[in-house]
Protein backbone atom coordinates (compact mmCIF):
# COMPACT_ATOMS: atom_id res chain seq x y z
CA UNK A 1 0.00 0.00 0.00
CA UNK A 2 1.09 3.55 -0.70
CA UNK A 3 2.13 6.28 1.56
CA UNK A 4 -1.58 8.30 1.00
CA UNK A 5 -2.35 11.71 2.80
CA UNK A 6 -5.48 11.66 4.34
CA UNK A 7 -7.18 13.15 1.73
CA UNK A 8 -6.51 11.07 -0.99
CA UNK A 9 -7.00 8.10 1.28
CA UNK A 10 -10.57 9.67 1.55
CA UNK A 11 -11.04 9.90 -1.98
CA UNK A 12 -10.20 6.32 -2.23
CA UNK A 13 -12.41 4.87 0.18
CA UNK A 14 -15.31 7.49 -1.34
CA UNK A 15 -14.97 5.45 -4.96
CA UNK A 16 -14.47 2.39 -3.47
CA UNK A 17 -18.13 2.68 -1.62
CA UNK A 18 -19.72 4.74 -5.16
CA UNK A 19 -18.70 1.18 -6.93
CA UNK A 20 -20.19 -0.64 -4.26
CA UNK A 21 -23.45 0.76 -3.82
CA UNK A 22 -23.84 0.63 -7.73
CA UNK A 23 -23.05 -2.82 -7.90
CA UNK A 24 -25.35 -3.23 -4.82
CA UNK A 25 -28.09 -1.50 -7.08
CA UNK A 26 -27.63 -3.26 -10.21
CA UNK A 27 -28.08 -7.05 -8.26
CA UNK A 28 -30.91 -5.48 -6.51
CA UNK A 29 -32.17 -5.18 -9.81
CA UNK A 30 -31.68 -8.60 -10.89
CA UNK A 31 -33.20 -9.98 -8.10
CA UNK A 32 -36.56 -7.76 -8.09
CA UNK A 33 -36.58 -8.80 -11.85
CA UNK A 34 -35.90 -12.44 -10.85
CA UNK A 35 -39.05 -12.09 -8.30
CA UNK A 36 -41.51 -10.58 -10.73
CA UNK A 37 -40.73 -13.73 -13.67
CA UNK A 38 -40.29 -16.45 -11.20
CA UNK A 39 -40.94 -18.80 -14.06
CA UNK A 40 -37.19 -18.34 -15.36
CA UNK A 41 -34.90 -18.51 -12.82
CA UNK A 42 -31.61 -17.06 -13.65
CA UNK A 43 -29.50 -19.33 -14.88
CA UNK A 44 -25.68 -19.93 -13.50
CA UNK A 45 -22.55 -19.75 -15.30
CA UNK A 46 -21.51 -22.82 -16.98
CA UNK A 47 -24.62 -24.51 -16.50
CA UNK A 48 -26.14 -27.12 -17.72
CA UNK A 49 -22.94 -28.67 -18.55
CA UNK A 50 -22.98 -29.69 -22.08
CA UNK A 51 -21.77 -33.56 -22.48
CA UNK A 52 -22.10 -34.26 -26.31
CA UNK A 53 -19.07 -36.61 -26.30
CA UNK A 54 -19.36 -40.01 -25.26
CA UNK A 55 -18.23 -41.11 -21.59
CA UNK A 56 -15.80 -43.85 -21.25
Amino acid sequence: MQNLSPADELCEIRAAVARLQAREASLCAVLQQAAQNPSRPIPRPGWPIRREAALH
